[in-house]
C-alpha cells in the first residue's frame, strides 16, 4: 500500500472507489466512514470491492449527529465496549473479510470502553486500526493511543492513522508530527502508520470564473515521508481526503442551488471550474472541455473519471443528454484524484535520484 484515502460512505464515493482497476487497488486503501440513510452503498461496496485491503470507520463529524444510520444503528455508543460497532463490523466481514475495523471515539468517550472495544477487536481481526486526532487536543488522543498498545497482545497487527484533519494551509510537516510517528514504529512497532490531512477547500469559485489551488497534502507529506521512511523504512504511509472536505455536506439539500462545479488534480495543483445557473447541467460539457485542455489532462483513458469527461465533452449543450449531476461529477473527482496520486507516485519511483519526478517534491528513485 502506498496511499490511504478518508471518505464518507455515499453513493458517488462508493461508485469512484469501484471503478477503480485492480492495478490501482493493489496500491491504495480507502477509509470508509459509515453514514447514510441505510446500508445500501456500504453494501455495494463490500460486493464489489474484491479482495484488496480497506480501512472501515463510522462518521463522527458534526455535520453527520443527525444522519440516519448512526442515529438508528448507534455504531458510535461507547457502552459495553462499542457492543453496536462490533457487530456492524462483523456484519460486513460477513461480507468482505478485506475489512481492516477502525478503532475511533469522540473526546467524550470513556478510554476503558475504548480499550476494551480494541483488545475485542484484537480477537477477531489479523489487521486493526486506530484512528486518532492528532490536530485538536493531540496529546489527550495520543495518550489513548499509547493505551490501546501497552494493553494489546501485539502491536504490529495494527496500523494507526495519525489524522490531521482539515488543514488548509499546512505546507510543513506539525511539529508534532516526527515525534508520534517514531514513537509508534520504532517504539511500538506498529504495521503501518498513516499520515491524513486535507487541503480541499472549503468554497468553489464563483459561477463562470475558474482557479487553481494547491493541494497542500503533497506538499507537507512528501518531503516529510522521504525524511522519515530512511529509518522507517516502507511503514509510513500518505494520505488525504481525496478532493472532499469531510466538513462539507455529503448529500443533496432541498432548496440548494446546485451550479455545475468540476475539479481535476493536475500533479500538485487543484484546478477548479464552475458555470451556469442552478441545475444548468449542460454546462458540463464546457466543464468537460476545460478539463481535457488542461496542460496537466492525463488523457481520455487515463481512468474510468477522464473516460466519462471526455465522453461528456463531445456531447451537444442541450437538455436531455447524459451529463451527470453535481454528484456525479463529485464521484469523478474522486476516482480521478486517487489515480492522479498515484500517477505521481509512480513517477517518482521512476525518476533518476536528484530530479524532481515530474512534480514540485524532490525524491530519490527508491521512495514510495
Amino acid at each position: 500500500m502506498e496511499y490511504a484515502a478518508a471518505l464518507k460512505v455515499g453513493q458517488n464515493d462508493i461508485k469512484a472507489l469501484v471503478n477503480l482497476e485492480n492495478s490501482r487497488r493493489d496500491r491504495f486503501a480507502p477509509i470508509l466512514m459509515m453514514r447514510g440513510n441505510d446500508r445500501r452503498y456500504i453494501d455495494n461496496f463490500l460486493q464489489t470491492w474484491g479482495p484488496t485491503s480497506f480501512y472501515l470507520d463510522t462518521s463522527r463529524y458534526k455535520i453527520d449527529k443527525d444522519d440516519s444510520f448512526l442515529l438508528s444503528s448507534q455504531v458510535n455508543d461507547p457502552s459495553s465496549s462499542y457492543k453496536n460497532k462490533f457487530d456492524f463490523y462483523q456484519s460486513c466481514k460477513a461480507i468482505n473479510n478485506s475489512l481492516i475495523p477502525t478503532v475511533g471515539w469522540s473526546k467524550t468517550d470513556p478510554t476503558r470502553e475504548i480499550v476494551q472495544f480494541a483488545l475485542n477487536l484484537e480477537k477477531s481481526y489479523e489487521c486493526i486500526a486506530i484512528r486518532f486526532d492528532a490536530a485538536n487536543d493531540g496529546d489527550h488522543d495520543i495518550n489513548i493511543v499509547r493505551n490501546i498498545l501497552n494493553s494489546v497482545q501485539n502491536p504490529k497487527k495494527f496500523d494507526v492513522i495519525i489524522d490531521y484533519g482539515k488543514q488548509i494551509n499546512l505546507t510543513v510537516a506539525p511539529s508534532n508530527a516526527s515525534a508520534i510517528v517514531n514513537e509508534l514504529i520504532k517504539i511500538y512497532g506498529v504495521r503501518k502508520a498513516i499520515l491524513l490531512s486535507t487541503s480541499f477547500p472549503e468554497d468553489k469559485p464563483a459561477s463562470g470564473t475558474t482557479r487553481s489551488k494547491p493541494c497542500n497534502d503533497l506538499i507537507w507529506q512528501l518531503p516529510f515521508i522521504k525524511a522519515e521512511r530512511k529509518d522507517n523504512q516502507d511503514s509510513l504511509i500518505y494520505g488525504d481526503y481525496a478532493a472532499t472536505n469531510p466538513d462539507s455536506a455529503v448529500d443533496y439539500i432541498p432548496g440548494m442551488p446546485v451550479i455545475p462545479f468540476a475539479n481535476y488534480l493536475e500533479t500538485y495543483d487543484w484546478w477548479q471550474g464552475r458555470k451556469g445557473k442552478d441545475k444548468e447541467f449542460p454546462k458540463y460539457v464546457e466543464l468537460a472541455n476545460d478539463i481535457i485542455n488542461l496542460p496537466g489532462y492525463h488523457g481520455d483513458n487515463f481512468c474510468w473519471a477522464t473516460k466519462e469527461i471526455s465522453r461528456i465533452a463531445k456531447l451537444p449543450a442541450i437538455q436531455g443528454e447524459k451529463y451527470g449531476s453535481n454528484g456525479s461529477w463529485n464521484g469523478y473527482k474522486v476516482n480521478q484524484h486517487i489515480c492522479a496520486i498515484l500517477d505521481n507516485f509512480s513517477k517518482i519511483k521512476a525518476a533518476p535520484a536528484g530530479t524532481q519526478g515530474g512534480g514540485q517534491v524532490d525524491d530519490d528513485e527508491d521512495e514510495f
